[in-house]
């Protein structure tokens, strides 16, 4: 049974928030790396220790598994996941194959009927992180290689039931429950380190990408999530209204690791670093609950900020658009206007037709 005060105060939360400044990071680390202009220490440090990606499977990892317990019927679970992935997703497609040809690219190529089909199949199925060989001129080489990030997610979606019914979480004891999840996050945890330690020799290997793009390295960050999810109450009295005091602590230690024990950052964030800015994850949520209401006004554009920003790069990128300041400024506003645009035109009426929606990744 759900605990009164965890069903009170749950919903009323900065995730949207956090999930749009995670978007932004990611957009903005890609629009200054990819229209090649140098930027200093501090967005780099930013960028580091604020890794978007990470951020985002945390913060699904705690959703998510609250709405499959408050909707853990399969067929609603999978209509609200589907309803939230694929009707802004499948646009964004077209509006990017549209954006290709529109620029006279595929013109000067030789392109054959079926693997555009299958391309454009993977696209808006299951499998966006496959890229055919002719897309390799045009822009960052990619039609959207941020999608990868799709193919893992849903691969989540997926192994929730799983965990739920293969380890009991509706029947077992609070305290059972923790230690399975504290089992099952030291062991992707160990899979994460293996994958990272690996790169540098196997990076450039077909089957060392196809882990990196499976849910293994990365599952370690959702079941964290989860785990908050499990005991929300008790972290809740912990972190809540603590927000500049955990941010502290947070930077202090940031920093020490990167001059003196090197652990790392990014998306590769070492284990240690993303379970003390979970905390900050955390805290944010819940220091300032009605921050993102008031901000946003229930308005959620982090999705189609993170899924139009490399279309609109790659724009750029193709017609040399490049090295300059005010082109990763005139990229970014694009994109937010791109995603206000699916917001309001897709997205926000695919989340009305959800089963019990509850802030939906």
């Amino acid at each position: 049974m759900t605990n009164p005060l965890k069903k009170d105060i749950f919903k009323i939360n900065n995730f949207d928030l956090v999930r749009l400044i995670a978007a932004l990071l990611v957009a903005s680390h890609h629009a200054f790396a990819h229209l090649r202009v140098e930027y200093g220490g501090f967005l780099v440090a930013i960028f580091r220790i604020f890794p978007g990606v990470p951020i985002f499977f945390f913060v699904s990892g705690f959703l998510i598994s609250r709405s499959y317990e408050n909707s853990s019927v399969i067929r609603e679970y999978a209509q609200n996941r589907v309803l939230r992935i694929y009707p802004a997703l499948i646009a964004c497609t077209f509006v990017s194959i549209l954006s290709v040809f529109l620029t006279g690219y595929f013109a000067n190529i030789n392109l054959n009927g079926f693997r555009i089909m299958t391309w454009i199949v993977g696209q808006i199925s299951v499998v966006q992180f496959y890229n055919p060989d002719f897309m390799r001129g045009f822009g960052t080489g990619v039609l959207n290689g941020s999608l990868w990030t799709i193919t893992v997610e849903l691969q989540f979606y997926i192994l929730v039931p799983i965990i739920y019914n293969i380890f009991g979480f509706t029947s077992k004891s609070n305290n059972r429950q923790n230690s399975i999840l504290v089992i099952l996050i030291l062991f992707f945890m160990a899979i994460n380190i293996v994958h990272i330690k690996l790169e540098d020799e196997f990076e450039h290997l077909f089957l060392y990408k196809l882990w990196g793009l499976s849910f293994s390295p990365w599952i370690y960050m959702f079941l964290v999530g989860m785990f908050f999810q499990k005991n929300f109450n008790r972290i809740y009295s912990i972190l809540q209204d603590k927000f500049p005091l955990i941010l502290f602590i947070y930077l202090s230690i940031a920093y020490c690791t990167k001059n003196y024990s090197g652990w790392t950052g990014w998306n590769n964030i070492c284990p240690q670093l993303f379970c003390l800015l979970t905390l900050v994850i955390f805290s944010f949520a819940y220091s300032f609950p009605k921050l993102s209401d008031n901000l946003l006004r229930k308005n959620d554009v982090s999705y189609g900020l993170y899924i139009y920003h490399i279309p609109v790069i790659n724009i750029f990128l193709y017609y040399g658009y490049v090295s300059d300041i005010k082109f990763v400024l005139l990229s970014l506003a694009l994109t937010i206007v791109a995603a206000a645009i699916s917001w309001v035109l897709i997205e926000k009426h695919a989340v009305k037709l959800k089963k019990h929606p509850l802030n939906p990744f």
